[in-house]
């Protein structure tokens, strides 16, 4: 995969999204007690120290500072052997990739991933939404291309 013009945009647009849930980390991180709610207690501001994986389900920190490059990596290297990537694939890439990253920055730092958004009963990151938002756009990538005609081959 060749990294083009077009693909600036997706790159640029996870870089962006990973800053601000650094930064937003370290704002509910910094002052855990503080909370806001648009609908309490549906719907605001609330820091929540993870020790889990989705939905806190327990997972052992130390298999997921491991495993999180090695998935990082097998993503980017099946990407990388794409030749022509869609746009959706690459901006899905990105999202995964910056928001694993970001998440992962919290356990190797606290042990934690840092969740400040309350959403019904849960409560995440923007990383965790930039996670589900990139595979759901590698997927809608991957049904928008182009499959090949088998009937219409040239007959020998």
């Amino acid at each position: 995969m060749h990294l083009r013009k077009s693909s600036l945009v997706p790159l640029l647009t996870g870089g962006f999204f990973f800053c601000l849930d650094q930064f937003l980390k370290y704002m509910a991180h910094g002052h855990p007690s503080m909370t806001a709610y648009l609908i309490k207690p549906w719907l605001g501001w609330e820091y929540f120290a993870n020790p889990g994986i989705a939905f806190s389900v327990p997972f052992p920190n130390a298999a997921l500072i491991i495993g999180t490059p090695l998935i990082l990596i097998g993503l980017l290297v099946y990407m990388g052997k794409k030749t022509r990537p869609t746009l959706y694939q690459i901006l899905g890439t990105s999202l995964i990739f910056f928001g694993a990253v970001s998440n992962l920055i919290d356990r190797i730092l606290f042990g934690i991933t840092i969740d400040y958004f309350r959403v019904l009963t849960a409560v995440l990151n923007i990383a965790d939404i930039m996670i589900v938002v990139g595979t759901l756009c590698i997927l809608m990538g991957i049904s928008s291309q182009p499959t090949p005609d088998i009937d219409n081959r040239e007959q020998i």
